[in-house]
């Protein structure tokens, strides 16, 4: 079998089919799959895999990790055809660090546009909340900022202890799934057309425990105070908390990096 393989199942059942497999599956820039390997959290290193039962190994808490399994020894990132976020809650504190360290000559320049764009969006004056990538990046920054963030670290966790090699992709349908390993030009050559860059809000007082604990926690960093506003815009699915100030509640954004199709 080569390049284009029936799936059923979500990214464990995607290690499980591989383990049951071993020594029959054929991928591009992978050749013969011999070899499973699960990340170690905290170490470079990774556990092979021999039973379906381990696949769930795979599915570990160490955010820092890029690679989510080790095809022959090679980091795969492991992602579903169609709509996904390719990268979750970037703030603002971290951004102009990131863009100079990926060697962006106008850094401030892109952080003002994005700044701008999250202050319109705020006051109700964008259609909507998915921007195109074209209006802050030229591509080759575009896929410079995207590829790292896919592949190998984060901008609170510096680089990854495992930055993956390879996209494996796969498709949604059970009975109808396809496996593709891509590299990161391949995937971006594929799909640049798909990606937005996502506005998105939570806020200070909602119900939800955690939602509201992280945009406390983001509210109180320096550096993200221009995309944090007194004024509540929008309400949470959650609602709101009966115990906090109504007074206090704050409108805080990030953003994500969204694949629509």
């Amino acid at each position: 079998m080569r390049c284009e393989l029936a799936m059923p199942g979500n990214e464990v059942e995607v290690a499980k089919y591989l383990i049951e497999n071993i020594g029959k599956i054929e991928l591009s820039h992978l050749g013969v799959i011999k070899t499973l390997g699960a990340p170690k959290a905290h170490s470079a290193d990774y556990r092979l895999l021999s039973s379906p039962s381990d696949a769930e190994l795979i599915s570990s808490p160490d955010a820092s990790k890029k690679a989510d399994i080790y095809l022959n020894g090679v980091g795969v990132s492991v992602k579903q055809v169609g709509g996904s976020f390719s990268y979750n809650r970037i703030q603002r504190a971290n951004i102009q660090s990131l863009f100079r360290q990926l060697g962006f000559s106008d850094a401030t320049e892109k952080l003002a546009r994005l700044d701008a764009e999250v202050r319109r969006f705020h006051e109700g004056s964008l259609a909507t909340r998915n921007r195109p990538w074209e209006g802050f990046f030229s591509e080759s920054d575009f896929k410079k900022l995207l590829e790292f963030l896919m592949m190998k670290g984060s901008p609170n966790l510096g680089l990854s202890e495992h930055p993956a090699d390879l996209i494996l992709e796969a498709s949604r349908l059970i009975n109808q799934w396809r496996i593709y390993a891509y590299t990161f030009d391949e995937y971006f050559a594929k799909y640049k057309d798909s990606f937005k860059i996502a506005i998105r809000r939570q806020w200070v007082g909602q119900a939800s425990h955690s939602e509201h604990g992280r945009a406390v926690s983001l509210a109180k960093k320096p550096g993200n105070v221009p995309w944090v506003f007194g004024n509540v815009v929008g309400s949470p699915n959650s609602g709101w908390r009966a115990d906090f100030p109504t007074e206090r509640r704050k409108t805080v954004y990030f953003l994500m990096i969204e694949k629509l199709t």
